[in-house]
């Protein structure tokens, strides 16, 4: 496994503009939410897509776990060679400047306020979801730019996704299990067909699965649609980090012909996906893990390769409730690397409150408020804005709470790591 230092923010200057750029967009599309919609965000974008198909190729890539560090490798990958690439993925961690990535670099706040300027009328008009919303003005943003290579995350699902609105894609699907069941279904069959929603007819498919029963009837499926599907990694390969490269060294093989990687190319590593910051004594290491599948993959490669020991603190966001007792279990069974797990809320309109996950548990776990936790632990004894980081009724207060390590692992949804990493920033 590998790590990085992760920079203390150096976007105070402009994150006053985001904050008024973000509060605008809530307040014309309302917040982060997925609706099974596309046909109106394809009809807009028609001249868009066809521009961007004319001079580029499109790489889409869908899955339950991966599809994020995936898209970030194969971009890397691009420009190491000099070849010019747009990235788009969601959500984003620490702003939201990183869903928009040309190149090696992101948007700046300026040319997205300028973006959302030019085109919000259209925004209204079409009465856009917050997440379409974003996507539209990526996509105007991608169309102004000489590209070579579109890179695309895709958001939720597949089938429906904002994403999905190109004709003849480059697809990948890094993996499948369960998630968002109340949107893509209780099957894994199920979550599969929306997944493989982002392939076309005689099209191209790269994938990753491990379930061999999945394999198989993704493969029917290929074969009744002319599919040429590639599967990629060894069914034994057990480090997601290495399955996600593997996936993004096929797809920029394929996309490009070239075999070889430079020698002195190095993976990156983005915000909650191996990045770490030091605070006096700890060094908290941040991984987006936000069901049971992306939890067991995660302790599985920090078993095999690492053998680091840690004190866990987790969070838990709504949708996946039914999770919990799993993935709790879960890390009891990795003594040699998890010396305890503390569960923590935060301010969130997805977080799960203490009340929540203790009538899940139904048992007298503690939960604490992430804030109040992190201030016990650390030795900061300022008083906290109440209005702004007050713990609920039924968090429990961190007292006399002894850290067996230095090493924090920081675990839960790209939402929890956004704010955990934002206040030890503010704290340092």
């Amino acid at each position: 496994m590998f790590t990085v230092k992760s920079p203390i923010d150096k976007r105070h200057l402009s994150s006053k503009q985001e904050e008024v750029f973000l509060t605008r967009l809530i307040n014309l599309c309302g917040k982060e939410n997925f609706r099974p919609k596309l046909d109106h965000i394809r009809s807009y974008l028609s001249l868009d897509r066809k521009a961007i198909e004319e001079k580029s190729k499109v790489i889409i890539i869908g899955g339950t776990n991966g599809k994020g560090e995936t898209s970030h490798c194969l971009n890397a990958l691009l420009n190491s060679e000099g070849l010019k690439s747009c990235l788009w993925t969601s959500p984003h961690v620490n702003s939201i400047t990183e869903r928009f990535r040309y190149c090696s670099s992101n948007i700046s706040i300026e040319e997205l306020i300028e973006l959302l300027d030019k085109y919000e009328e259209d925004i209204i008009r079409l009465q856009l979801s917050f997440y379409e919303a974003l996507f539209v003005l990526f996509i105007k943003y991608a169309v102004s730019l000489d590209i070579e290579y579109l890179i695309l995350e895709v958001g939720l699902g597949g089938r429906f996704d904002a994403t999905n609105i190109f004709t003849k894609p480059v697809a990948a699907i890094t993996s499948i299990g369960l998630d968002h069941t109340q949107i893509l279904g209780s099957t894994l069959k199920e979550i599969l067909f929306e997944k493989y929603g982002i392939t076309r007819i005689s099209g191209r498919l790269f994938e990753n699965i491990e379930q061999k029963f999945l394999k198989d009837i993704l493969c029917n499926w290929c074969d009744r649609d002319s599919i040429n599907c590639t599967s990629v990694s060894n069914e034994s390969e057990t480090d997601f980090q290495l399955r996600n490269r593997q996936m993004a060294m096929a797809l920029f093989s394929h996309i490009t012909g070239i075999t070889n990687i430079n020698d002195d190319f190095k993976w990156p590593i983005t915000p909650g996906r191996g990045d770490h910051i030091d605070f006096g004594e700890f060094e908290f290491t941040f991984f987006g893990a936000h069901n049971l599948l992306g939890h067991q993959k995660l302790l599985q490669s920090l078993n095999d390769t690492n053998k680091v020991q840690y004190d866990v603190l987790i969070s838990f966001s709504s949708g996946r409730q039914d999770q919990i007792k799993s993935i709790l279990k879960l890390y009891k069974t990795y003594p040699c690397i998890v010396k305890s797990v503390n569960i923590l809320e935060f301010q969130h309109e997805r977080a799960l409150s203490s009340a929540q996950i203790k009538k899940e548990l139904q048992s007298e776990t503690k939960v604490y408020e992430m804030h109040n936790f992190l201030d016990t632990i650390l030795g900061i004894n300022e008083e906290i804005e109440s209005n702004k980081y007050s713990a609920s009724s039924t968090a429990d207060m961190p007292q006399n709470i002894q850290l067996q390590t230095r090493n924090i692992l920081v675990v839960g949804s790209y939402y929890f790591i956004a704010d955990m990493q934002k206040y030890l920033n503010i704290r340092k």
